[in-house]
């Protein structure tokens, strides 16, 4: 089966690009985006043709979602294709529940790894985790961290310093992909 992933680059802008075989990337990036990392356009050269990159020329509210809205319906008519989108936003989710409904096989995923492979924690952090999540949930919404960088320091001070800065990264991913979070223009919100 082929795949289409459809990139938020806005959203996630540090993409873990592989090579795959049957896969077609389309790299959407706003107007305002002006520089890549050397690591992405490393990772992306010996893709070729698979890769697409798609210049946002407008910009707004959402401007970048609807051109991929706009992409994913023109693939409307390939039934042998799964697609996916690569966002923390979760304002694709109704979307995606509509396409479904038309026989669309698509999904979100947190990162480029999700494409391909269920991401786990491991034991030890699946524990930081659980209590990462309750501590959150537990916490008036108003008083919850609202980026990334208050997010990370939030993790840290839970765990007196004592975790390494990867392990941060992969609660918040993992919060992401448990659908309790999502971000937009930089600012996290909660699903809960």
């Amino acid at each position: 089966m082929q795949k289409i992933i459809y990139v938020d680059f806005e959203n996630v802008p540090n993409v873990e690009i592989r090579e795959t075989s049957d896969t077609r990337i389309l790299l959407f990036i706003g107007q305002s985006q002006k520089r890549l990392s050397t690591n992405i356009v490393r990772a992306i050269q010996p893709l070729g043709k698979n890769v697409e990159w798609v210049q946002i020329t407008g910009s707004g509210k959402n401007a970048l979602d609807f051109h991929i809205a706009y992409y994913l319906a023109l693939q409307r008519a390939q039934p042998d294709t799964e697609h996916c989108i690569v966002s923390k936003d979760a304002g694709f989710d109704p979307l995606i529940a509509h396409a479904k409904g038309l026989g669309q096989k698509v999904r979100r995923v947190v990162s480029f790894a999700d494409v391909f492979e269920k991401i786990g924690l491991g034991k030890e952090l699946e524990t930081k985790y659980r209590k990462v999540k309750e501590i959150l949930m537990k916490q008036q919404r108003t008083r919850r961290p609202k980026s990334r960088k208050t997010l990370t320091s939030f993790i840290e001070t839970t765990f007196q310093k004592n975790i390494k800065a990867a392990e941060v990264n992969k609660l918040i991913e993992n919060l992401f992909r448990d659908g309790l979070l999502e971000e937009k223009s930089k600012r996290i919100s909660y699903l809960d």
